[in-house]
């Protein structure tokens, strides 16, 4: 599995559609680390869109300016949609202001366990091959 190395996290091929990425524990994720992992996604997919399974290390939160690039249309370019695994009640709270404050353009969920997340990104993976 071919992997992509940035500051605070790592980014895996998963499958042909998904791309896991692995955020460090007790970071702050700023608008570069975004970028880093907007760039690795190009690389490893060529362009191509893909489910992103997130798992982020606990107590690990975005700033304000990478909640918004992550939820614009242009942070969107390489996303069909965002499976977040989350554990710690900050990012919880983080992640109710991301989905009524910032409304992400693309599906996007969080979940406390990595198969629940997978199950959630299967299920649109289905849909969408149904819906062509």
């Amino acid at each position: 599995m071919k992997t992509v190395k940035c500051r605070i996290s790592e980014v895996s091929l998963k499958n042909n559609e998904t791309l896991l990425i692995n955020i460090e524990a007790e970071k702050e994720f700023n608008v570069e680390d975004f970028i880093e992992l907007t760039n690795a996604a190009e690389e490893l997919g060529n362009g191509r869109r893909f489910y992103n399974l997130i798992n982020v290390g606990a107590l690990t939160l975005p700033n304000k300016e990478a909640r918004e690039l992550s939820c614009s249309l242009e942070g969107s370019a390489y996303k069909k949609a965002d499976a977040f695994v989350i554990n710690s009640l900050p990012q919880k709270i983080m992640a109710n202001v991301m989905l009524k404050i910032n409304r992400p353009t693309v599906p996007t969920k969080f979940f406390s366990q990595i198969d629940e997340a997978e199950k959630w990104l299967q299920s649109l993976r289905i849909n969408e091959h149904f819906a062509v």
